[in-house]
């Protein structure tokens, strides 16, 4: 794209290596200013750290416990990223950067050879300044993470495909497709094989490119799939009998198929949702609508294969009940794709003077928009830890216990960098709590597959009691409540709150004769203090 000015506009295609640097910084910027989001960011970064503190880095782990509500891919990463960097929130959002740079870097590389440099960048630049995606990069959970595995996934089986009816080299090409949907199965699940696989399908089968499927399908390619992704299921189902069963019929097909869980949404629920976070570049999408953007033409084939793509997605995630936000973001780089050549279409015909000026103006106010975004959620950290965390810190000894009662905050172990699982007070016995979908029937789950620990750290209000009576003197617990337990929990009567926030509180227990005195009637003995 020759360089255009319109009013001290000035757009013009930069070089590949800074404009990609760029772009990652870009994306990095601001991720540090706020908080773990609670729950997603708390559970996910809190699973991570657990892993690294035990040792334990093959199997995920909730409160010491197996947690198989997700594959590995996150939590190896976020291992490594603490590993590095320090358990820092920020670290716990490095995988998620990483995915949305990778996936921007190769929708870059791709458009760059297969379309040219001025839809590469401006599709680059759309994609990394549509709020939706910048907030996914910068949120440490597995959306991102498998959104930027099935987006390279796509593009490389996509390049597989062209490079093979160009009667080019394309075998390294398809043992990287394959290998990338192996990843995107242990970042989500079987959804990193199922979606490229149904889209690559459609696009080959309406332009009827056959020997493109042949390609991606080269058996190599096929042994290089279950090398990489089946290795840890078949682990996790040799150690953990059940697995299979609990992590394929149970985590993928009945939460697919059925209701009663929790974030339902009408069948429309992503449309408006993807246009919104998409402001205000999904201003232009319009265009895509028109019939003439449809027609014969050198990036038809490109365009058809975005639509199906971002399509296909949408559909996907929108037939079962429970929906959330992030599922979708693998339709966004198709999107991007559509929307540049919208206003490509309309620059290089020369319909609608202010397009250079647009551009630059939707572009700022996108900027704009995601900035904005994270300022405030920076000054909404609802019910996080981290301010009483930093107590526990400074105050904490190695040997000192954790305790939670009736809830499990995520992000405590992680900011309180505590050494150990925490226990839970809660009413385990209580039969609504398997058949409700929140972080009860999570640690519930998880005690299925490690019973003897579930056995030690998923406990009644008696069994807190007694536990308290029998400690040596000395001995120390800091627990997490709210101001009501203050009356309810007989250890904690006549305590002030060693720290407290505006919802909760942390008291410091220690086991001595006062306490066996408030807790189990036992009757001072001459001396005692």
């Amino acid at each position: 794209m020759p360089a255009m000015t319109l009013r001290g506009c000035s757009v013009r295609t930069p070089p590949a290596g800074r404009f990609l640097l760029a772009i990652g910084i870009w994306l990095a910027w601001l991720a540090w200013i706020r908080p773990l989001t609670l729950p997603d960011e708390g559970r996910y970064a809190g699973v991570a750290w657990d892993m690294l503190r035990s040792g334990s880095h093959a199997v995920p782990l909730l409160d010491g416990m197996p947690y198989f509500h997700k594959p590995p891919l996150y939590y190896w990463l976020t291992e490594l990223s603490f590993s590095v960097f320090g358990a820092h929130p920020w670290a716990a959002r490095v995988p998620s950067w990483l995915a949305a740079w990778g996936a921007a870097a190769g929708l870059y590389g791709f458009l760059r050879r297969h379309r040219d440099a001025a839809a590469a960048t401006l599709t680059v630049l759309i994609l990394a300044t549509l709020p939706f995606f910048y907030g996914g990069a910068q949120f440490a959970n597995l959306d991102m993470l498998v959104a930027g595995m099935i987006t390279l996934c796509l593009l490389a089986a996509a390049d597989t495909v062209l490079r093979a009816e160009r009667g080019q080299a394309y075998r390294w090409m398809s043992l990287a497709a394959a290998a990338l949907a192996a990843l995107a199965v242990l970042a989500k699940g079987l959804i990193g094989v199922v979606l490229p696989a149904a889209i690559l399908f459609l696009w080959l089968a309406w332009g009827r490119r056959w020997r493109g499927l042949a390609a991606l399908l080269w058996p190599p390619a096929v042994l290089m799939f279950i090398a990489v992704a089946a290795p840890w299921f078949v682990l996790m189902q040799l150690r953990y009998p059940g697995f299979y069963d609990y992590f394929f019929v149970y985590q993928h097909f009945q939460r697919f198929a059925a209701g009663g869980f929790n974030n339902a949404q009408p069948f429309w629920f992503y449309l408006p949702v993807v246009a919104g976070l998409s402001l205000p570049w999904s201003l232009w999408g319009g265009g895509i609508l028109r019939k003439a953007f449809w027609a014969d033409g050198p990036a038809r084939d490109l365009r058809r294969f975005a639509l199906l793509w971002f399509a296909v997605v949408i559909a996907f995630f929108s037939l079962p009940h429970s929906k959330l936000v992030g599922y979708v973001l693998p339709a966004l780089a198709p999107l991007a794709f559509l929307l540049s050549e919208v206003i490509l279409g309309a620059w290089r015909a020369k319909t609608g003077g202010a397009t250079p000026r647009l551009v630059c103006l939707s572009a700022a106010v996108a900027a704009a928009i995601c900035a904005i975004a994270v300022g405030i959620a920076a000054n909404n950290a609802r019910g996080s830890a981290a301010p009483l965390a930093k107590v526990l810190r400074e105050q904490a000894r190695p040997g000192d216990t954790y305790v939670s009662l009736h809830a499990y905050p995520f992000d405590l172990a992680l900011y309180a960098r505590a050494p150990r699982p925490a226990w839970v007070v809660d009413d385990w016995l209580n039969p609504e709590v398997p058949t409700r979908d929140n972080w009860r029937k999570e640690l519930y789950d998880a005690a299925r597959f490690d019973p003897a620990t579930g056995a030690e750290v998923l406990i009644g209000p008696a069994e807190f009691n007694a536990r308290l009576c029998k400690a040596p003197d000395g001995a120390r617990y800091w627990v997490w409540g709210t101001a009501s337990d203050n009356q309810a929990y007989a250890p904690l009567r006549g305590l002030e709150p060693a720290v407290s926030s505006a919802k909760h509180a942390m008291w410091r227990v220690e086991a001595g004769a006062a306490l066996r005195q408030r807790v189990c009637g036992e009757t001072p003995k001459a001396g005692s203090r």
